[in-house]
């Protein structure tokens, strides 16, 4: 991948990657693929604004990082576990607050939500409703700092926690100018709800197998990075939604932790490396 050069302050623009000399630490994140059985097994893919501040115009899973306000739910409007093996990794509390960012996230960018009511399962008639719509343009809005929990609680909602499956481990590498500590989910789309893009982050959505995916990545017409095309190839070896969730619930199922090693090369290529590849890798 070409970058170019800003000799004063040592700043690599590469596609839609920022590289610049700081050490910026890494914030925690979540990121959740949607997947449903259909022909074949697909996942959901998001769009981002061409003018976001990372990652402009990529394909993306929905996510986002940790807010302060998703450690502080009340456990009233909760719902289920954390996945066993992230609560042994990082903790009970930090385990709910990554599953409850992960869930915030993608109601507010996909406009579905791993959530139940007091009658059972959210519907799509209640994600159409004036209630839920506000909810989520008021999440979307980051200059509000709206906390959601009160309207959680108005709506009888709690988050469906178990909903999710703690799939992988990603770290963004040092040197890019914005890095995240990333734990992606899994999380089969709920029988009667709608994925789409909020026309705000992210101006395009669409279901794709990830084979597809891939190779819309290979060939240009997709940008797709690095570890979203790593959980791409790793999904691509299930055949539907039960088999994935029935192995990212395997006990033995390994989630290593990936910081890749940035590469700037001679002609101002930018890769990256880890143990775990064959080679280094364009990002």
């Amino acid at each position: 991948m070409a970058v170019s050069t800003e000799s004063a302050g040592g700043v690599f623009h590469g596609g839609h990657l920022r590289v610049d000399q700081s050490t910026q630490a890494a914030l925690e994140a979540a990121t959740v693929m949607l997947v449903r059985d259909a022909t074949s097994l697909e996942v959901f893919l998001l769009e981002r604004h061409i003018d976001s501040d990372f990652v402009g115009g990529a394909w993306v899973f929905p996510g986002g990082k940790v807010d302060e306000s998703d450690t502080r739910l009340s456990s009233a409007v909760l719902a289920g576990h954390p996945p066993p093996a992230l609560v042994e990794q990082v903790g009970d509390r930090p385990a709910t607050a990554l599953c409850v960012a992960a869930i915030r996230e993608t109601f507010e960018e996909s406009g579905v939500l791993l959530a139940r009511t007091g009658t059972g399962p959210v519907t799509a008639g209640d994600l159409r409703s004036d209630s839920y719509l506000s909810a989520r343009q008021k999440l979307a809005d980051r200059h509000s700092k709206w906390n959601w929990s009160g309207w959680l609680e108005d709506e009888g909602l709690q988050l469906d926690l178990s909903a999710l499956v703690w799939w992988s481990w990603w770290v963004t590498p040092i040197g890019v100018n914005r890095r995240f500590d990333t734990k992606f989910f899994v999380a089969t789309l709920p029988e009667d709800q709608v994925a789409e893009h909020d026309n705000i982050e992210t101006t395009n959505s669409r279901w794709e197998s990830p084979a597809m995916a891939l190779q819309a990545a290979k060939s240009g017409s997709a940008s797709i990075i690095l570890p979203t095309r790593k959980n791409l190839r790793q999904l691509a070896g299930y055949a539907n939604t039960a088999s994935i969730m029935v192995a990212g619930t395997d006990p033995g199922f390994a989630r290593p932790r990936i910081e890749p090693r940035l590469i700037i090369g001679e002609e101002g290529q930018v890769s990256v490396d880890h143990e775990s590849f064959d080679h280094p890798e364009p990002v």
